[in-house]
């Protein structure tokens, strides 16, 4: 397998990694990257950075959720001093 040489550009630097992936689903982004006109680096970038999106924004309900929810014990009065 060849290193290519990302171009120098204006563009923020990125880091290289290597991603092992299932064939379907490597053959399924070629072929959408090649019907949409992106190339499959920009592809593979743009489903990261969803993906990274769509985790986060879970990741934060979730801590949000667990924080109203320790509010709401440490708000409640005890059941057993009001017997």
């Amino acid at each position: 397998m060849e290193t290519a040489t990302m171009p120098k550009t204006k563009a923020q630097s990125k880091t290289r990694i290597e991603l092992y992936l299932p064939e379907p689903i490597y053959e399924e982004i070629q072929r959408i990257a090649s019907s949409d006109g992106w190339s499959p680096a920009e592809l593979y970038r743009l489903l990261m950075v969803d993906g990274l999106a769509l985790y986060a924004e879970k990741s934060n309900k979730r801590l949000v959720n667990e924080q109203l929810r320790a509010k709401l014990h440490k708000d409640e009065p005890s059941s057993q001093s009001e017997e």
